[in-house]
């Protein structure tokens, strides 16, 4: 009878768990789109009005944010420091390959803009900039539409979940 408790109890423990990882998981991404955003800000600001040279920009932008996904950035600095070409999207998916917990709706945009920095003038990089800006905006305001209730619901599922397989096991 302890066994069968025991089981219950590490089911409901696992289950509840994975609704929970997945609810923690979406809090993430939110909150790598919002720093991703603030990321878009600063450079912009930066290119705009200091002319800031790309890999001095991605070093200052590591050195001002270090949450994710701003160490992308210091390795993005280190990549185009030591390519031979100075070909921006190609470091930025080496970048983004070294740093795997990069949530995939923020790794997106950071791809659109290694497509977009050191390609054009400066112009062309503002816009650029602006364009990837404007798609995570879209993209987080989709993630913050009934965020509580989406979180809640993964967390409800998993326990949930636990329970019904509890129930089916006993």
């Amino acid at each position: 009878m302890i066994l069968k408790i025991l089981g219950v109890i590490s089911v409901l423990i696992g289950c509840g768990g994975v609704g929970f990882h997945i609810a923690y998981n979406y809090r993430r991404e939110i909150k790598t789109l919002r720093q991703l955003i603030n990321i878009l800000d600063f450079m912009e600001c930066e290119l705009q009005y200091h002319l800031t040279p790309l890999p001095e920009l991605c070093r200052l932008t590591a050195h001002e944010f270090r949450d994710d996904p701003g160490p992308v950035f210091a390795k993005l600095a280190t990549e185009m420091d030591s390519q031979v070409s100075t070909d921006v999207e190609r470091c930025m998916q080496v970048s983004l390959a070294s740093l795997k917990k990069i949530p995939p709706i923020t790794r997106t945009g950071m791809e659109m803009l290694g497509k977009n920095l050191g390609r054009f003038d400066l112009s062309g990089q503002l816009k650029g900039i602006e364009s990837v800006r404007s798609d995570s905006v879209r993209k987080l305001r989709m993630l913050e539409d009934n965020r509580d209730n989406r979180i809640r619901s993964y967390q409800t599922l998993g326990l949930c979940a636990g329970a019904a397989l509890a129930i089916l096991l006993i």
